[in-house]
């Protein structure tokens, strides 16, 4: 997988968080979409046009991304759920814990490859 797909993920999610609009998002409500492998789906049906998942969610530029973004995602929560206020400082908002876990993905470089120019 190639790193823009998340780092654009990224810059989605800021985004979203920078609104204001989507702070009733919770932590509970992200965990609760990635039991159920879904949370790029569920941040997409609940903010609507504000997000444009079309690329990471109907595009094969980046291969499968949903598969590949709900296993890592995944993987991740299964090792830390409930530990986000002491491994990321997260306690309040469900965006920033998916813009810390998306991070996370990229920093543990599992499966990323960095996109080639020229």
């Amino acid at each position: 997988m190639k790193v823009t797909a998340l780092t654009l993920l990224i810059l989605h999610i800021n985004s979203l968080i920078d609104s204001g609009k989507y702070n009733d998002i919770t932590i509970s409500d992200v965990h609760t979409a990635i039991e159920n492998r879904g949370l790029l789906r569920f941040i997409k049906k609940r903010c609507g046009s504000d997000i444009d998942l079309s690329i990471h969610l109907e595009s094969k530029v980046y291969g499968d991304f949903e598969s590949f973004y709900e296993q890592q995602i995944n993987q991740i929560y299964g090792g830390y759920a409930g530990d986000e206020r002491r491994k990321w400082g997260i306690e309040n908002l469900g965006l920033c814990l998916v813009l810390a876990w998306t991070n996370e993905i990229i920093q543990s470089g599992e499966g990323l490859e960095l996109s080639s120019r020229g």
